[in-house]
């Protein structure tokens, strides 16, 4: 039987979606090659086909998933901006909170990836080096301002929704969030 000529990589690409929910999920050490590839409905030989193990998928999910949908917004200095408020309303949100599986890596898989072998970080890094330099391009001010604001729109971002995870009490969590989304908020468009 005769597969078309892309289906290797719509193959792979549906394994890596389902490998991202699976590790924003149940974290790195929460979930085997097994339970990846079940996730992705396909067999463990499969898994290996693509990833030559749990590790690359981690590399490859952050490489892909990292910033995203902001990384690639697009438009007008100000329709960006908005759409990096609204990003980050959805993000510093209960919604994200409660439903790991489909936000973003770095609040839940950042800790694993500090783990990881270098090759991973550097991904991570330079994914973050993009996401910070995405953020820059919207705010106003000089160079060194504007990248001090967007690492603190990246730390208060991630901090508050790692932080309102773990925690058990959904008010206090909510009040967590509210506080951070406020925060960025300013750091956005500082007042006058």
């Amino acid at each position: 039987m005769r597969y078309p000529p892309d289906q290797k990589a719509k193959a792979r690409a549906a394994m890596l979606q389902a490998g991202a929910r699976a590790l924003r999920k149940n974290g790195f050490n929460g979930v085997g090659v097994d339970g990846l590839a079940a996730a992705a409905g396909v067999t463990s030989g499969a898994f290996y086909s693509n990833f030559a193990n749990k590790e690359a998928l981690l590399q490859d999910v952050v490489g892909e998933c990292l910033g995203e949908p902001f990384m690639d917004a697009e438009g007008t200095v100000l329709e960006r901006r908005q759409k990096l408020k609204e990003w980050l309303a959805t993000y510093i949100s209960m919604a994200h909170r409660e439903n790991p599986e489909f936000g973003c890596v770095m609040p839940t898989l950042s800790a694993d990836v500090a783990r990881a072998r270098p090759a991973v970080r550097e991904i991570y890094s330079d994914r973050m080096d993009l996401l910070v330099d995405k953020i820059m391009q919207v705010l106003d001010g000089d160079e060194i301002e504007r990248e001090r604001r967007a690492w603190n729109i990246i730390a208060l971002m991630v901090g508050a929704v790692s932080i309102a995870q773990a925690m058990s009490n959904p008010k206090s969590a909510s009040a967590a969030l509210g506080a951070a989304l406020a925060s960025v908020t300013a750091l956005i468009e500082p007042p006058l």
